[in-house]
């Protein structure tokens, strides 16, 4: 008899996190499933489990281990191998990338609808804009390089499955959630960005430059550039999640009310390796695009609290909307009415990807 068996977790998101999953058939069941009592850990971000040794003692136990700088580690053990709410042995650890296809067959047990809904649109369309943007930079011959805290958005590039297992390891549907739509605005944003220089007939990228080969620089309110292009229409230089200065966070503060003020794409004419370098120049922003990738009903308040403001602050020459969902007639109507242009149904194989091309031609014309 193996008695009640104590397992510790760390709830800590991807960034120091520890969670434990045991293995049912093709099903990956998180811990919580099976405990008897769950009490508070010796710190507060800890929960610990006591759990019954003899229920799990032939069942497989694999643990996500996370660092504090985000790197994802898997460890395969048994419930014999935690004492006193620690895991003292296992086989090895080795980062998840390395293991994942040990696990490539198995999925996380989900209940939440939301969340299930949520991971089938990402497969079929966020994951082909994922392979659509990946095939650009082939073609480009530049490299995507990701900054700051872009570890998550990273993985799905370098493989979904990997990208899967991290953010599912979370225990709270919550905190999935968060994940995905966290990743699911920068994939849309970084595709829509792919289509505007695709519409601008990119002949090839230039700055940002290691070892020869020019980057898209991806970092949220980076004082960079994200990239710069030659076109027929002369250099252009992009910007995604444009800020015009590391303190304009805080220009709510004084105003009294918050405001938005890092628009999703910007566009330029010119050559420009930093945030400054355009503001300096006294050049107006000549295309400002806003993404997107929820149902309308998730963002209709934007339109008063972010997209109308976007257009009164950094007054660009253009602004566009697109939306992956539908977006009603009438306030298409009213945005025009505005000056705003609104697509909508902006997705990969979707007819309004000709009609998005042509309008950025005639921006540009």
């Amino acid at each position: 008899m193996l008695g009640l068996i104590r397992i510790t977790e760390r709830w800590r998101g991807t960034r120091g996190g520890f969670y434990v999953y045991v293995v049912e058939g093709d099903k990956l069941i998180h811990i919580s499933n099976y405990a008897k009592r769950t009490l508070p850990g010796k710190w507060e971000d800890e929960v610990m489990y006591e759990v019954s040794g003899d229920v799990l003692k032939d069942k497989v136990l694999y643990c996500f281990d996370y660092s504090r700088k985000g790197g994802a580690f898997l460890i395969k053990c048994n419930i014999n191998d935690f004492v006193d709410g620690e895991l003292k042995r296992y086989d090895y650890l080795e980062s998840l990338n390395k293991r994942v296809q040990e696990i490539r067959n198995l999925e996380f047990f989900v209940k939440n609808r939301k969340l299930l809904s949520l991971m089938s649109q990402f497969k079929q369309v966020f994951i082909p804009m994922v392979e659509e943007i990946k095939s650009y930079e082939k073609v480009k011959g530049f490299k995507l390089s990701f900054r700051g805290h872009q570890a998550r958005l990273e993985e799905v590039f370098r493989d979904p499955i990997l990208y899967y297992f991290t953010s599912m390891s979370l225990p709270r549907d919550r905190s999935r959630v968060t994940s995905l739509k966290i990743v699911r605005r920068w994939i849309y944003q970084l595709w829509v960005l792919k289509l505007l220089c695709e519409a601008l007939n990119v002949s090839r990228f230039k700055g940002h430059e290691f070892r020869g080969i020019p980057r898209w620089y991806i970092e949220q309110g980076s004082a960079f550039s994200t990239a710069i292009a030659e076109t027929p229409f002369g250099d252009v230089t992009f910007w995604i999640e444009f800020q015009p200065g590391v303190a304009a966070h805080m220009i709510g503060m004084f105003i009294g009310r918050r405001i938005p003020i890092r628009p999703d794409i910007v566009a330029v004419r010119g050559h420009f390796l930093t945030t400054d370098d355009f503001l300096d120049s006294g050049k107006p922003i000549d295309l400002l695009i806003e993404c997107k990738e929820g149902p309308f009903d998730t963002w209709r308040e934007d339109i008063q609290k972010q997209i109308i403001p976007y257009k009164e602050i950094f007054k660009p020459n253009n602004l566009i909307l697109v939306s992956l969902e539908y977006v009603p007639t009438n306030v298409k109507s009213e945005l025009d009415s505005l000056g705003i242009k609104v697509i909508d149904n902006l997705r990969p194989r979707g007819k309004n990807i000709e009609i998005f091309r042509d309008i950025i031609r005639e921006v540009f014309r």
